[in-house]
């Protein structure tokens, strides 16, 4: 999870104004209830994906948000969650929001980021903005669209600078300009997001 988590750290310093539109997305956020990234989430993200990509059981399950979230993380090597972890998931048809404060960090990024830490409140809040703008073809892309602290967004001349070297420590986990990680899917399968949950879905075979 270390790419994530260090580009919030870089991005902190040197965060811009939020926008109006920022505010909206606020607005939008705490309008759907959160979900909860968890250990058990990963065992039922993995057993819908299964049942519908690979063992084709089933033609269309449908994944709590969070769910999906921690089983993504999960497969790019993110240790067990702690039942204490604070971070909250929502989404809509276009979006993934996750949400916490720099105290959610893990205890092994908050070493790697001390400096940073303390400059700021570890209360402050943390909003990542995530969309997938190719959900189908074989592969599903989940993007870093901006990340804000306090409402401040994170510039996207500094953000770009810190995914892109991470990009070249961790070539297996992100791709592009260093903001989208990479999902491999059967070529027929279909992905789209609703509110808070995501649905996987796949052809009637003749």
């Amino acid at each position: 999870m270390r790419p994530f988590w260090l580009a919030v750290g870089f991005g902190v310093m040197v965060a811009g104004p939020a926008s109006g539109q920022d505010s909206a997305v606020a607005r939008r956020v705490d309008s759907v209830p959160p979900s909860r990234i968890t250990n058990a989430g990963v065992l039922r993200a993995t057993a819908a994906t299964d049942s519908v990509f690979i063992q084709r059981s089933l033609l269309v399950d449908t994944v709590d948000i969070g769910d999906f979230t921690a089983f993504l993380l999960a497969n790019i090597g993110a240790p067990p969650f702690p039942d204490s972890l604070g971070f909250r998931v929502t989404a809509d048809s276009q979006r993934i929001w996750l949400t916490g404060r720099l105290a959610d960090f893990p205890a092994e990024n908050r070493a790697d980021l001390g400096p940073i830490f303390s400059f700021l409140d570890p209360r402050s809040p943390v909003t990542a903005e995530v969309s997938m703008p190719q959900s189908d073809s074989g592969i599903l892309i989940f993007r870093l669209e901006r990340l804000s602290v306090k409402g401040f967004v994170v510039p996207d001349l500094l953000l770009l600078a810190a995914m892109s070297k991470f990009k070249q420590e961790y070539p297996r986990m992100l791709a592009g300009d260093g903001r989208e990680f990479h999902v491999a899917t059967p070529v027929q399968a279909h992905a789209r997001l609703v509110r808070n949950a995501i649905v996987l879905e796949m052809p009637r075979t003749p």
